[in-house]
């Protein structure tokens, strides 16, 4: 009996040190939410109080190291007069802070005070040094074990098939969450990776439970994700070592609670040869397919012509969460810009460039431009021409498109289902991750006129009263390598076009069920520079049967 007791008491002491499983732990939930947000350091503190009505307030944090309470680190203090939100932060390496001790117990102490009233909120975080309880686990576990050779043989099978299965759910290592109470009710996920080589990047998919596993949902819809990693593919998405998110629950989580609370980390991979699709059209109506190959990185001597006239290029862009919109104050700003998050779970490639007159030709036969160069993007194309006017026109309803369009005939020859991107893909693929009104992360400096416009885009004011568009490529790429999402010729997307944005959070958006005009994108060379921005949204009067001399379009295809 006692063996059997030291068995068991050392598997879990083992499993403890090593379990690969990407399930966390069962743990407790509570869906009621204080004022404050309150995380372990180096982390983000968000702060706002129902205090102010339009008097002076301020508001300190602070830190307590409760294993010695005269120490104290005064992490923020404002007196901010008549709003008090935001977010500081607490860097944890930061000089200023080099005394405290890691590794300790932290009260973090909020206080409010107006001319009305004071309030203090506190909650207390702990750091634990996961590596050192590991290695303790470990070291019980061997002492228990020590001169039972049978019985250690049989906890490490035990241990490898437990690495095993979690293992072949992607290659998440282990998954931890906690919910910062009484502070608020988001969850921090911490968790993993161990991938298996360096040349593997994964679409990270999070899921939870409120019931100890039994059913399960994406976090995603039931709430927001942030801190979601957005790396450059030319790197190693999400690899070895920790990450982690914050889960921020939705309305429909307020009054849950339970102990049975776990979180699921998942991550499905793909190749890194993958990140450049490569479309030979070389063969145009004549040929019975178009072949598909692709790249890990840009050659050498970098995109030569040919990927301008007979293959079509496109770049993997991973999922992520970002601000749609443009924020008050931003030159140039439109109504129709209101900032609002935008999440899309799936990653999707973007063309390199506009489709150019060469590459229509050689799919449609035809070429419709009116200012004609084999490498200038093509234009007076209307939507229907590129999807169609009847299936093509359905919608969000469905992506279907008419068998004779150009996606028609693109499908058709390739067997994958291309489109044009949807507003919420294009500014997301515009913007390589910047947050500035152009994607080369400068803001304009002026309306009508603007340098900083001139290094990415060709626009009125640079060339384009004078010779229309340019040849595509011609200007410096975003963060991604995508040419021309500013200016050159505007750039059709799948949504109906609406007024105003909602303010609230939305995931794969794709627009309004019905209306008279499709939203046109990103600004042309027959336009100033307040209408080139990442956020500008324009439909001027393209029905779907229009067709301008500066509206063009570039291929996406949805993974």
């Amino acid at each position: 009996m006692k063996k059997a007791i030291l068995l068991v008491v050392s598997a879990l002491f083992c499993l403890a040190a090593f379990c690969d499983e990407s399930w966390s732990e069962a743990g407790s939930f509570d869906g009621s939410e204080l004022k404050t947000i309150v995380l372990k350091p180096t982390d983000p503190i968000s702060y706002s109080s129902a205090l102010a009505d339009g008097n002076p307030v301020s508001l300190t944090i602070e830190a307590v190291d409760e294993s010695d309470e005269t120490i104290v680190a005064s992490i923020f203090s404002n007196a901010t007069g008549t709003a008090l939100e935001g977010t500081t932060t607490w860097n944890y390496n930061a000089s200023e802070y080099s005394y405290l001790p890691k590794n300790d117990t932290y009260e973090i102490t909020e206080t409010v005070t107006s001319s009305r009233t004071s309030e203090a909120f506190s909650c207390t975080v702990t750091i634990l040094p996961e590596p050192a309880l590991f290695a303790i686990f470990a070291v019980l576990g061997a002492l228990f074990l020590r001169k039972r050779v049978k019985a250690l043989a049989a906890v490490l099978a035990v241990i490898a098939i437990s690495a095993f299965s979690a293992r072949a759910d992607g290659a998440v290592g282990s998954a931890s969450f906690l919910q910062i109470k009484p502070c608020s009710k988001n969850v921090v996920i911490n968790y993993t990776m161990t991938p298996e080589n360096a040349y593997t990047i994964y679409d990270m998919k999070f899921y939870g439970s409120a019931d100890n596993g039994a059913t399960t949902f994406e976090l995603r819809e039931k709430g927001t994700l942030e801190g979601a990693l957005y790396p450059s593919l030319n790197e190693t998405f999400c690899g070895s070592g920790s990450h982690k998110v914050i889960w921020i629950p939705d309305d429909s989580f307020h009054s849950v609670k339970t102990d049975q609370f776990k979180v699921k980390v998942q991550a499905e991979a793909f190749d890194i040869g993958e990140t450049y699709m490569v479309i030979d059209i070389s063969g145009g109506t004549e040929a019975e397919s178009f072949p598909i190959s692709y790249l890990s990185a840009v050659p050498t001597d970098g995109w030569d012509d040919n990927y301008k006239t007979t293959k079509l290029l496109l770049r993997l862009i991973p999922a992520g969460t970002y601000i749609m919109g443009s924020p008050a104050g931003e030159t140039g700003r439109g109504a129709n810009e209101v900032e609002h998050k935008v999440t899309l779970t799936r990653p999707f490639y973007a063309g390199v460039f506009e489709v150019t007159q060469r590459q229509y030709e050689l799919v449609m036969g035809i070429n419709p431009s009116e200012y004609e160069g084999v490498k200038r993007p093509v234009e007076k194309v209307s939507y229907n021409d590129i999807r169609g006017s009847n299936k093509g026109g359905a919608w969000p309803a469905d992506n279907a498109v008419d068998e004779d369009s150009f996606m028609g005939v693109l499908r058709a020859k390739t067997g994958l289902d291309f489109d044009l991107p949807t507003e919420g893909q294009w500014e997301f693929a515009c913007r390589g991750l910047t947050t500035t009104a152009l994607n080369n992360g400068k803001n304009l400096t002026g309306t009508d006129a603007c340098p900083n416009l001139g290094e990415v885009a060709r626009y009125w004011n640079n060339g384009g009263k004078s010779s229309a568009h340019y040849a595509v490529g011609g200007y410096d790429p975003n963060p991604w390598g995508l040419y021309d999402m500013h200016g050159n010729v505007y750039e059709w997307c799948l949504d109906w076009y609406k007024e105003y944005l909602d303010s609230d959070s939305v995931t794969d958006p794709k627009g309004e069920t019905s209306g008279s005009y499709r939203a046109i994108r990103g600004g042309s060379w027959n336009d100033n520079s307040q209408y080139c921005r990442s956020a500008t949204r324009r439909y001027r009067s393209c029905t779907p049967s229009k067709s301008y001399n500066d509206l063009g379009f570039r291929v996406f295809l949805t993974k």
